[in-house]
């Protein structure tokens, strides 16, 4: 009963950090840092592409979290066999934190892509004033003249 109790423990501990950054990641209240969140070049760049980038980590932080508390829950009755059930959910959960991982830096670096390739194009040229061509000969012929 001490080791369900101990495990149980632990994946509660690790669920709560997971469920609380997810949800701030989610919602787009995760401000840039250099301790939590994705360590990609592309999303420590502008704070727009580490919000959009996390909005999409984030369900994926919140799944690793809801599998771990059911793995604590599992935890803390497990015997016999039923112990593969904790296993079973931290490994789902270290999925879960690779595919949300790889998803942000991928979004990442597609939003700096099409960012940089944005910056790359020329701007388009203004248009050049119109000139009028009689006014321009009149003032010519004007100038031609002498005595004037």
């Amino acid at each position: 009963m001490t080791a369900n109790l101990i495990v149980a423990v632990l994946f509660v501990v690790a669920a709560l950090p997971l469920l609380v950054l997810g949800f701030l990641a989610t919602t787009g209240k995760l401000k840039g840092n250099s301790y939590v969140g994705l360590r990609v070049q592309a999303v420590r760049q502008e704070e727009a592409i580490w919000t959009q980038a996390h909005k999409v980590t984030g369900p994926f932080l919140i799944l690793a979290g809801v599998t771990l508390a059911f793995g604590a829950a599992f935890a803390w009755i497990a015997a016999g066999w039923l112990w593969l059930a904790p296993v079973v959910a931290v490994v789902l959960a270290l999925v879960f934190l690779s595919v949300g991982g790889n998803m942000g830096a991928r979004t990442a670096s597609l939003l700096d892509a099409a960012q940089q390739a944005e910056q790359e194009q020329p701007s388009p040229q203004p248009e050049a004033p119109a000139v009028d061509l009689d006014a321009l000969r009149r003032a010519a012929g004007q100038s031609d003249k002498p005595g004037k």
